[in-house]
């Protein structure tokens, strides 16, 4: 799902990256991988978030305090791609930012709509720190029972 992600963010903002912000071809293309392995690294990596965090972020619902949390995490991850990955100043990449993030989590509550199956299709071995964290908490709830 993550090629979708690419495709749509290519279709949707790939013109206005170049059009409207400047940007050149490669610092397009490299702006919209950025997105993507910011998605990977920050809601994959389960990073002091847990599911739920990122299924309300991804959910047509009012985002929970841990998805806004969530949200800003991703948006200073993605910010530093750009300027460490793509090479953008930092007046330009939050420019960038801001035309990609409202673009690339609509995508996301789109695809995903709260879904964890989604989710998990969507961060593929990189949710394995988000996912795994869920299944571990569950089977802890198993032996409360047991």
């Amino acid at each position: 799902m993550l090629d979708q992600l690419i495709n749509g963010l290519k279709d949707q903002v790939g013109g206005d990256l170049i059009g409207k912000l400047g940007l050149d071809q490669g610092q397009a293309d490299g702006a919209i991988n950025a997105a993507a392995d910011s998605v990977k690294d920050v809601v994959g990596g389960g990073d002091g978030f847990d599911v739920s965090d990122a299924l309300s972020l991804f959910s047509k619902g009012s985002n929970s305090s841990g998805a806004d949390a969530l949200l800003g995490k991703l948006g200073t991850d993605y910010l530093g791609k750009l300027t460490g990955q793509v090479g953008l100043d930092a007046g330009k990449a939050a420019s960038v930012k801001d035309l990609v993030m409202p673009v690339l989590t609509s995508f996301l509550t789109e695809k995903i709509g709260g879904n964890k199956d989604m989710l998990a299709g969507l961060l593929g071995n990189a949710g394995k720190g988000l996912l795994g964290g869920l299944g571990d908490k569950v089977g802890g709830l198993g032996k409360l029972f047991g």
